[in-house]
């Protein structure tokens, strides 16, 4: 609006009810105050910069994350899919073909076509479609995760193991000069020796030799929620697409004049054959919650890990990882090169469990090797059971608990780092100290030797003389710590040819690995040590000195964004994904 237009409006005569009031004529501001005023913004805005670069300098500092190694406890550049049968929504890495320092993230993986399969129902990813969430084709590319670092808090406290942290990375020095960023989780301390066995992190004092020496280091329990890796979530119930393998053209694939078609989804929780009781609905909604009705008998249900073959369920393979070996322009849709991965026993089962009537036991169970146990709800008690490979059996806790069972109560049993624990409602209610559980290290370290893998656990629920209601059901595995095979190339913290290989840590010394074992190049696989005579430092390789810590990862404060419409950048951060980094 104008200046005239301003005039009309002030000029226009009044209703005759209303009295206007004249307007106070305004003092003309001097020239004096005009001039302290711009000279007090300037400097209120180098003053507001000269903070900024002391606080970006000294206190905190962004940075984003460029690949997959932490994954998916922090992002790189990747690739988002929602599977159109079961609706999980999951990320898979994107690895930019480029040579340069500088990774150049396309918008799309534009001339791409991967062999995408949702980790929770196997489904495979169509080939192509009009929604980018669901099509192997050319999906779009995100960039990594843009986190904070509290810089120099280490020169007020120790880092601590499981701390993820922000170092100067010892890696091909000739090339870098030790001034590439590496953000990786800290697993040995100074003064320890670390050995990587059966997945799990083994500290013991240093240059120990002995195996009895060594004891597993459980994590906690924050950082191992960020740690967890899905196995199945019975929320997600398939809705039963078709599993028909598409060509280019978009027409069947034919084999042997029938259509080339995925295996079908098969529900893994299966009921014990010959026993009655359970019921497990096999369409979705209904198929969410699973009942038990019988109040004079008892039954069980078990994971049945074979159902769904493509997600190699209760191993360490990660839906992340499946384009590792993808990479490179190309259709690679019918490669389902997913090989026979190693089993993992470190679980977690979770659900919600609702008498409604009778008194009977409801029991969680597990196995790891030859060891099976037992979290069972009976009355008023919790307990905790051990039965041992001949079949006896010893109670390692059990407590009564005052709970109301007929409302819904969420019920968590976990096994990881030789640690169990049972949840009631997120609280702790029985934990296993190593008096009650703790490795056989030296069978450990003699399957190791014999290229012997670990046998797949089982995982199975009981329930007897009652009618009652399962929800929310689901099963998570933990982190795998890879350390090759006895006769690979050597990796530091392997107990290939015990001791050799070992990570001793020296005064003032980290070992650091990423999250995402399988392509996280870290400290296993440095080879070059850090030889700095100007500086009077010399390491050996695969070791992070202290001085090369520049903090504590602590807040991703702008995750992978949305893109406001297609194609366009992703410029709306996922607010909703904002989190403490453990």
């Amino acid at each position: 609006m104008d200046d005239s237009s301003d005039s009309r409006i002030e000029e226009a005569p009044a209703p005759q009810d209303l009295v206007l009031s004249p307007k106070p004529a305004l003092p003309k501001p001097s020239p004096d105050s005009s001039e302290a005023n711009i000279k007090e913004t300037i400097e209120s805005i180098i003053v507001a910069f000269i903070l900024a670069f002391i606080f970006r300098a000294f206190v905190v500092e962004a940075f984003v994350i460029p690949t997959g190694s932490m994954a998916p406890t922090l992002m790189g550049a990747h690739m988002r899919f929602r599977c159109p049968d079961c609706g999980y929504n999951f990320d898979v890495n994107f690895s930019p073909n480029s040579d340069a320092d500088d990774i150049v993230i396309p918008d799309r993986a534009i001339d791409h076509t991967y062999s995408i399969t949702c980790p929770n129902c196997g489904y495979h990813m169509p080939r192509q479609s009009s929604d980018p969430l669901t099509s192997a084709t050319a999906p779009p590319v995100h960039y990594g995760d843009r986190i904070l670092v509290l810089k120099y808090l280490y020169l007020l406290q120790d880092p601590k193991r499981w701390d993820v942290v922000v170092f100067k990375s010892p890696y091909d020095p000739s090339h870098f000069d030790y001034q590439q960023n590496y953000i990786k989780r800290l697993i040995g301390k100074p003064g320890e020796t670390i050995m990587i066995l059966d997945g799990d992190i083994y500290a013991a004092p240093h240059d120990s030799t002995k195996l009895e020496d060594f004891h597993i280091q459980t994590k906690p329990r924050k950082a191992q929620d960020a740690l967890w890796r899905i196995v199945y979530d019975n929320d997600f119930y398939p809705q039963g697409k078709s599993r028909v393998v598409m060509a280019p053209d978009g027409r069947p694939i034919m084999r042997a004049g029938e259509p080339l078609t995925d295996p079908p989804f098969k529900q893994p929780w299966t009921p014990q054959q010959g026993e009655t009781g359970w019921e497990i609905p096999s369409k979705a909604p209904e198929a969410r919650a699973f009942h038990f009705n019988n109040l004079n008998g008892h039954a069980s249900i078990f994971f049945d890990a074979g159902a769904d073959s493509p997600k190699n369920a209760l191993t360490d393979w990660l839906a992340y990882d499946v384009t590792a070996n993808q990479s490179g322009p190309g259709d690679t849709y019918e490669a389902h090169n997913f090989t026979s991965n190693t089993n993992v026993s470190d679980l977690k089962l979770s659900f919600y469990y609702q008498r409604k009537q009778g008194d009977g036991a409801l029991s969680a169970e597990m196995s790891k090797y030859d060891d099976r146990f037992i979290a069972q709800i009976d009355g008023s008690n919790v307990s905790l059971i051990h039965r041992f490979p001949n079949g006896s059996e010893t109670t390692i806790k059990s407590i009564a608990l005052v709970h109301d069972w007929s409302r819904p109560t969420h019920v968590e049993m976990l096994n990881v780092d030789y640690q169990l624990t049972v949840r009631i409602d997120g609280q702790d209610v029985i934990v296993t100290s190593p008096k009650d559980y703790q490795p056989n290290v030296k069978a450990r370290l003699r399957d190791y030797e014999r290229n012997q893998h670990p046998p797949r656990p089982s995982v199975r629920i009981n329930a007897a003389n009652q009618v009652a209601e399962l929800t929310h059901i689901s099963l998570w595995r933990d982190i795998y710590y890879l350390n090759g095979t006895r006769d690979s190339e050597q990796f530091w913290g392997s107990p290939a040819h015990f001791p050799d290989n070992l990570m001793t840590l020296g005064p003032d010394e980290y070992f650091c690995c990423g999250d995402n074992s399988a392509i996280s190049m870290d400290g296993r696989y440095w080879k070059d040590e850090i030889n700095l005579p100007e500086e009077n430092l010399k390491v050996e390789s695969g070791r992070v000195p202290r001085r090369f810590l520049l903090g504590k990862a602590f807040f991703v404060y702008w995750p992978a964004g949305y893109r406001p419409f297609d194609p366009s950048p992703a410029i709306v951060p996922n607010f909703g994904d904002m989190r403490f980094i453990h």
